[in-house]
């Protein structure tokens, strides 16, 4: 499965990324809030949200300020579970900026899955990087979501095993694109932070 990515801007330029170039900007059709950017998969039912946020001080770590940050997109009926957490590198930001990713999915209620009229999706993979930057008391964070929904994408065949550690090859996908992110992303206007604003 061959993605193609073409350079982006994000918040009015003030910040560029490689996104997939299947990927469409939602607030072409609907509003979307000034502190975020959220691009939909024209094809299929993934999206990307990078969104800026008050850097998180209480949980007081990195890495509870990193499941704090997943915590908060799960909705609050859903089941949410973290696989996996792990310590990220973004080229373009200064070398000691904390970064941080994790692999989670989260689970709908039981009657919402069993709800055959609806594209509901059975789980949905999170693919989430947190970037912290310290001086700008700022929390960047980008999110790749990646739903799966029965008869519509991979076959429940045991294909995908969170417990086993098989992800499937849309979670791959998922993981290509924030490798990509990582490896783009770029900070061109450091006052778009406001008063804190300055390359570290």
């Amino acid at each position: 499965m061959t993605t193609t990515f073409k350079p982006t801007e994000l918040f009015g330029g003030a910040i560029t990324a490689n996104l997939p170039a299947s990927y469409a900007d939602v607030s072409n059709i609907r509003e979307v809030p000034d502190h975020q950017e959220i691009y939909l998969d024209a094809s299929g039912f993934s999206s990307i949200i990078i969104e800026i946020a008050e850097r998180v001080s209480d949980p007081t770590t990195d890495h509870e300020a990193l499941k704090f940050h997943f915590h908060d997109i799960v909705d609050e009926h859903d089941t949410g579970r973290i696989w996996q957490t792990d310590v990220a590198h973004l080229p373009h930001f200064p070398p000691n900026t904390p970064c941080y990713t994790l692999l989670a999915t989260t689970t709908p209620p039981a009657a919402t899955n069993g709800d055959v009229g609806a594209k509901a999706p059975s789980f949905t993979a999170v693919v989430l990087t947190l970037i912290r930057l310290v001086a700008q008391s700022t929390d960047i964070v980008v999110t790749v979501n990646i739903p799966h929904i029965p008869g519509h994408q991979e076959p429940s065949d045991g294909a995908v095993d969170f417990e086993d550690g098989r992800f499937g090859s849309l979670v791959e996908v998922g993981v290509k694109i924030r490798d990509e992110v990582w490896r783009s992303l770029e900070v061109r206007d450091w006052g778009l932070f406001g008063a804190g604003g300055g390359d570290e």
